[in-house]
């Protein structure tokens, strides 16, 4: 065949795929790939396009596959092992996750475009094929066992069968369950939740809950979202504060809170000095003040806030090297840390996903 292509680029892994991360990154920039600072390659993966740019941070676990014409992989991206991403046109947001065991590709065209927003995620399993394009918003999520499909083609069209390549499109926030199957031409709203084990196949408004198969709305404002009054996110800031401590204690850390201020401290010594390592975490969850830091001191380690921070707050953390993130408006600095991490790990259960600010 004239367009015959073998799923598994053999060649490439047996050259490049067992290389370490540090020279293959080097046989990739010597191909003109642009790749940026802290970018981790697994064993076994390989990279295969005409135009690629993976973003700083990004990682790619190990004996993934990632084939296309143009590849824009955006910074902090992360890709799971096992992973098959391979249609001509990929780009992927920053601060994206994709899971495990993923497989992206099947029947195509070549302006086929699998795109994807900032801070989305997509769980383990799932099968999406771009016969046209998919499409999805910042903040979107396709759950486990996720079925995406943009063609339906089987059976002749000369004998009165239905045969379609049609795009789809995923709104910002909108969150798909487990074992969603969304067929061509389907939309979804933005901030739509499509419960597990649904069928799409119309367009979902946005901002509703849509079940069952095929999803019919089942509710939708002003009954859901549930509005969330400014005590009550005070409230539910403490609770996800004092379970995340219970957590981090269930692992063997040392855990105090006192007021505003969170200690964090391992149980063993650390190295030959015999020192114990502690975090200082400040915790701003009160109505808005002109300034949070006004009441802070000594040396911290992190900031988290449930209201936004002022600019100002801002530049006097990115002076002192403090990372933080504020809730209000799910942004986070791009500095981190280890306890940074794990925090901004813990609020993501609650679907609180922060996105690093431009500097």
């Amino acid at each position: 065949m004239l367009t015959a292509q073998p799923r598994f680029p053999i060649r490439e892994i047996l050259v490049f795929g067992f290389l370490p991360s540090f020279l293959k990154k080097w046989v990739y920039r010597l191909r003109g790939y642009r790749i940026g600072k802290g970018v981790r390659i697994g064993l076994g993966t390989v990279i295969c396009g005409e135009d690629v740019e993976v973003g700083k941070g990004a990682t790619i676990g190990f004996l993934t596959i990632i084939r296309g014409k143009k590849i824009r992989i955006g910074k902090f991206v992360q890709i799971g092992s096992m992973t098959l991403l391979d249609t001509p046109h990929l780009e992927i947001g920053e601060g994206t996750k994709i899971n495990e065991q993923v497989f992206v590709g099947g029947l195509q065209f070549p302006d086929s475009r699998f795109v994807v927003g900032r801070n989305c995620q997509i769980m383990q399993m799932s099968f999406i094929n771009p016969a046209r394009s998919i499409t999805m918003g910042d903040d979107a999520c396709i759950g486990g066992n996720g079925l995406v499909f943009g063609h339906t083609s089987w059976l002749s069209k000369f004998e009165g069968y239905p045969v379609n390549f049609l795009p789809v499109e995923i709104g910002n926030q909108a969150s798909i369950g487990w074992r969603v199957f969304v067929v061509a031409g389907a939309k979804i709203g933005d901030g739509a939740v499509i419960g597990g084990n649904s069928l799409v196949n119309r367009s979902i408004p946005a901002r509703c809950l849509a079940v069952g198969s095929p999803a019919t709305v089942v509710a939708k404002p002003p009954y859901f979202p549930q509005a969330v009054s400014e005590p009550e996110k005070e409230r539910i800031f403490a609770e996800i504060l004092s379970e995340m401590l219970e957590f981090l204690r269930g692992y063997g850390w040392t855990c105090g809170q006192h007021e505003h201020l969170i200690t964090v401290e391992s149980k063993k010594s650390n190295g030959w000095v015999g020192r114990r390592k502690q975090w200082r975490v400040w915790t701003e969850g009160g109505s808005s003040r002109e300034s949070p830091l006004n009441d802070v001191t000594g040396n911290l380690d992190f900031l988290v806030s449930l209201r936004k921070l002022s600019t100002g707050d801002r530049r006097e953390l990115q002076r002192r090297g403090i990372p933080w993130a504020d809730i209000e408006t799910k942004q986070r600095s791009e500095n981190g840390n280890d306890i940074a991490e794990e925090v901004i790990q813990y609020f993501r259960r609650y679907g609180v996903r922060f996105l690093r600010e431009q500097t």
